[in-house]
């Protein structure tokens, strides 16, 4: 990879940091039982530890074509929740929609990287990916373009929407008032349950959702929604991040 190793060392380390505390998340929402993105947190600990093995090689766990399985999988699950969001968009919300639409970029660019650059060995160390440096295979740079602006533009969009997240204090008072309404009050209709979505930045919907039974009906304690706010910085560091690596590669 071109750019100062040490560069690549810190950020290599800012996605392992990113990637353990998205596995503290799923963690912590399971021993609390607070609702919480999974399937985004799940990959959100995949790409932390493959970016940091692309950034220092040695820090890769896989083989070669181990990490284009994984997110060829997971571009395929979030573009299917994507086109589900499209055809139920009064009932999830456009946020909903767009937060999974980016997450098919974003496994989408990482399985590119993968795919786009020439795998080398990396001594005792494992197998690397040379990425922009001599000897790399880099194909395709107008796609990598693409994808880091995309990428950039829904960092700057969520750093701006970012005010509008509800603090956990904030989300924990919601659930109270939430929890004390009857049963067929907690069940918006689609056009309140988009606009909530609308106003909260999505949180309104999960903290209804957290206070509704498996069956839509009330569950005994609501729960609010694991940190929102916090889960936004991940992924703004990811973003930045890989767009700083599609860079590299023109």
């Amino acid at each position: 990879m071109t750019g100062p190793s040490w560069l690549a060392k810190l950020l290599a380390a800012v996605m392992i940091a990113t990637a353990a505390y998205c596995f503290s998340r799923l963690v912590a929402a399971r021993r609390w039982r607070r609702p919480t993105d999974y399937d985004v947190d799940g990959v959100h600990i995949l790409m932390g530890v493959a970016m940091a093995g692309m950034l220092v090689p040695r820090l890769n766990p896989f083989w070669d074509s181990g990490w284009e399985v994984i997110f060829g999988g997971a571009t395929a699950w979030f573009g299917w929740q994507t086109f589900r969001g499209y055809r139920n968009e009064l009932a999830v919300g456009r946020r909903w929609v767009a937060h999974h639409l980016q997450h098919v970029v974003a496994c989408g660019a990482m399985l590119y990287m993968f795919l786009a650059v020439a795998p080398i060995k990396a001594g005792s160390s494992g197998s690397g990916m040379a990425m922009g440096g001599s000897g790399s295979a880099t194909t395709f740079p107008t796609l990598a373009l693409v994808l880091a602006l995309a990428l950039i533009g829904y960092v700057i969009w969520t750093a701006d929407r970012f005010t509008s997240l509800a603090p956990v204090a904030a989300l924990r008072a919601m659930t109270a008032q939430v929890g004390a309404i009857v049963a067929p009050a907690l069940a918006p209709s689609p056009a309140s349950s988009s606009a909530g979505a609308e106003a909260s930045g999505g949180t309104a919907t999960q903290v209804a959702r957290a206070a509704a039974g498996p069956d839509g009906g009330q569950a005994a304690q609501p729960r609010p929604p694991m940190s929102p706010r916090l889960a936004a910085c991940c992924e703004i560091a990811m973003g930045l991040t890989m767009g700083y690596m599609l860079i590299t590669m023109l």
